[in-house]
């Protein structure tokens, strides 16, 4: 680090608040506006974001013109740790103008690297100062002294350069693993809509849609379903618990807690487990084994459930159910976690006066529901669409770990880049 020097922020870049607002004026020149979640949500300003149309004078279009090489950050929030966000622009963009509640940074291209600027502004340390001097108390912004005056850590341009281009490779490797990771999640959603409608045939292939081969379709009480199906009641396919109460052989007893909270909506991914110390006894209405599906039953928390594959105990704001044998229950749970079952609980969870899918309205949804072995063919679809997302959320994560110990060693001057190749040491 002995090549490092630390400066101020107006040492190497001119910064200017915007006062361009979002109004469209007569009189005034039409301009695409970047305005705050532009810069909050992309570390990149590029031309493929939708930006707003609205006017400037010729004064602010002047002043506030976006160019390639900005440096753009946010100036203020309702919280203090949404303030100092940067991001970068990348590309030349005719047009483009800085709008309010932003600072547009333009650094002198001799002394800094633009890309580099950019990340060393995303540092822990220079957002606690922007946090720190922060003003306000239901909005907080940022005066141009504060902004000013934050320090930034430059070692020779070459590396900044260096730095900057590490940086970006593992930014476009995440941006690609989150498109994927969409567009696998996009494909299982389309996926359950197809499988609970049309079904798996005995070949492992979706059935041709009701306009395609109506004769493998019949009409029922509860709308069009394939002929290999039965329209069954869903306490055919799960029971609720005895709620009797067991005693402990022990005093305490330590027992895994599930609550809505815990529980991501409409993925049935468990985020976080808690144990619960139950004591002298435990009511059999709250416990589940692993196979059961474990059921919010409250607004606004109805697409909240998971597939234990754990003993545990849930929170009275939860249904433990158990699959009845004969049925998968990873089609019990897929079907739970539909549209279908969804939209029935929201409708008959606005009936009582407490917002929630009593047991009674619990029992009065019908579905349509295929042979066992149908069931096998649909998890097993399912399960390979579930292991695509799995493997691109681990591999983001890992990303994302990545790059968090690249800033950190890189933008620290802790590990030094070489200039000649691609290494760091």
């Amino acid at each position: 680090m002995s090549n490092w020097q630390y400066v101020a922020l107006s040492d190497i870049a001119d910064i200017r608040i915007s006062n361009v607002d979002k109004k469209s004026l007569p009189g005034e020149k039409s301009v695409l506006l970047c305005n705050y979640m532009d810069v909050y949500s992309n570390e990149y300003i590029t031309r493929n974001l939708d930006f707003m149309e609205a006017t400037a004078n010729v004064v602010e279009i002047e002043k506030f013109k976006v160019q390639d090489g900005d440096v753009i950050i946010t100036k203020d929030s309702e919280t203090p740790y949404d303030i100092g966000i940067p991001s970068v622009v990348v590309e030349a963009m005719d047009n483009l103008v800085c709008g309010y509640h932003l600072a547009l940074i333009k650094p002198n291209q001799a002394a800094v690297n633009s890309k580099f600027l950019s990340k060393q502004l995303a540092q822990h340390e220079t957002v606690r100062y922007f946090s720190r001097y922060a003003a306000g108390s239901t909005r907080y912004g940022l005066s141009n002294g504060a902004i000013a005056s934050v320090r930034i850590g430059l070692p020779p341009l070459r590396h900044q350069q260096k730095i900057a281009r590490i940086l970006q490779t593992i930014d476009l490797a995440i941006e690609k693993t989150e498109a994927l990771l969409g567009k696998y999640q996009q494909i299982k959603a389309g996926l359950m809509q197809d499988l609970f409608t049309r079904g798996i045939d005995a070949d492992g292939k979706l059935r041709p849609s009701r306009e395609q081969a109506p004769e493998l379709y019949q009409e029922t009480p509860i709308g069009w379903i394939p002929k290999a199906w039965e329209v069954r009641n869903i306490l055919d396919l799960i029971k609720f618990p005895t709620g009797q109460v067991s005693p402990l052989v022990q005093p305490y007893i330590d027992m895994t807690l599930v609550a809505p909270d815990h529980i991501e909506k409409g993925t049935g991914r468990l985020l976080l487990k808690e144990t619960a110390r139950e004591q002298n006894a435990i009511s059999g209405k709250y416990t589940f084994k692993c196979g059961d599906i474990v059921y919010s039953k409250i607004r606004p928390y109805l697409r909240k459930a998971i597939l234990a594959d754990f003993d545990g105990i849930c929170s009275a704001d939860m249904y433990p159910l158990h699959v009845k044998g004969g049925n998968n229950p990873f089609y019990i749970f897929g079907m739970i976690l539909g549209d279908r079952f969804s939209r029935y609980a929201e409708t008959v969870s606005m009936r009582s006066g407490f917002p929630k899918i009593n047991r009674i309205e619990f029992s009065g949804f019908s579905c349509g529901v295929p042979t066992s072995h149908e069931q096998d063919r649909f998890a097993e679809v399912i399960k390979s669409a579930d292991a695509n997302i799995v493997h691109n959320e681990e591999l983001l994560a890992k990303l994302q770990k990545q790059k968090s110990g690249l800033m950190h060693d890189l933008l620290t001057g802790k590990v030094t880049v070489s200039t000649a190749t691609t290494e760091v040491s």
